[in-house]
């Protein structure tokens, strides 16, 4: 019985790693975004926007459409976010959400009309005809300096 006991606990938990694995890791997403390598690290002092809580800076030279990157505050753990600016149901680097009144943590794009939450969020789309969040990348912060990376 010990044996056929230490069998079946095995195969319950190698099951649930794999389940765990599967379903939890935010990096095995596939966005439509197109892949574009990404390691930006900028001073936010020499923004004044991310010096704002919930500010956003467009860089336009990274990423496939740009990086938004967003003064997350009020939370320790990200303080800054970052998404590609791309809108996820256009899928062109040429079309790109904008935050058009700072504060306000929506993008929205010019061409579809499509709302991203961005502000403490995931960049989910709270209006269609998007229906996948904008592509998030890692952001760090550590001696003064937002750390942007995929």
């Amino acid at each position: 019985m010990g044996h056929f006991f230490m069998k079946s606990l095995k195969s319950v938990l190698l099951s649930c790693l794999f389940f765990i694995g599967v379903f939890s890791c935010k990096d095995d997403y596939t966005s439509v975004v197109p892949y574009v390598p990404v390691n930006m690290s900028i001073n936010p002092t020499n923004f004044i926007e991310l010096n704002i809580p919930a500010g956003t800076y467009y860089f336009k030279d990274a990423g496939y459409g740009g990086i938004i990157i967003l003064n997350n505050f009020g939370d320790s753990n990200f303080p800054f976010l970052a998404f590609d600016a791309t809108c996820t149901y256009e899928v062109s680097s040429s079309i790109r959400v904008k935050v058009t009144e700072n504060g306000t943590g929506i993008a929205t794009c010019p061409q579809c009309g499509s709302q991203f939450l961005i502000f403490g969020g995931n960049g989910t789309p709270i209006k269609g005809p998007a229906v996948e969040p904008l592509r998030q990348y890692r952001t760090s912060y550590t001696t003064g300096r937002i750390v942007v990376r995929n």
